[in-house]
């Protein structure tokens, strides 16, 4: 029989989890989460930091992340300070910044970011390449329930391009 803590600490854990569900579903995820499920699964040659003593495979979160900047390219142009003030909430200076260079600012500070904390320089560094791109894009449009969030409408032409974009960043 469970005692009553293991059973408050379970309880506590589904909490915290269907809370993390709302904030993910509220909070806009997109066109980097649907990217990431195919980059994730399509290949398994990556060993990420951390993860030496387990089988080659992309964790989610760097799934994510990889996908982000071109992401951001893509839908700079949609809210434009919207791009600018993330930005300037990882530390960009974004004083005199143009509209149309929102985007450009977000990925650039993004993936100084992704520099700074030995990320992958892009997905060729995960193990794909240009023979990759049609399968990693037909994944990736699969997933219309994070793609309908995005803020502006994505077709499998432009996944295949964001996929190439994501392909190495520096």
């Amino acid at each position: 029989m469970r005692d009553a803590g293991d059973i408050e600490a379970r309880h506590q854990l589904m909490f915290a989890s269907t809370l993390a569900g709302l904030a993910f579903g509220s909070a806009g995820v997109h066109i980097p989460h649907a990217m990431s499920y195919s980059v994730a699964t399509l290949k398994h040659a990556f060993t990420a930091r951390g993860y030496e003593d387990r089988d080659a495979m992309v964790p989610h979160g760097i799934a994510v992340v990889i996908n982000a900047p071109a992401a951001f390219r893509f839908t700079g142009s949609v809210n434009p300070q919207r791009h600018l003030d993330a930005a300037a909430a990882l530390g960009a200076d974004v004083a005199g910044a143009q509209p149309e260079d929102a985007g450009e600012i977000l990925a650039t500070t993004f993936i100084a970011l992704m520099r700074e904390t030995g990320l992958p320089s892009g997905i060729a560094e995960l193990g794909y390449a240009e023979a990759d791109v049609p399968a990693l894009a037909e994944g990736a449009f699969a997933q219309q329930r994070p793609l309908v969030m995005a803020p502006r409408s994505v077709s499998l032409e432009d996944l295949q391009g964001l996929y190439r974009a994501a392909m190495r960043y520096w």
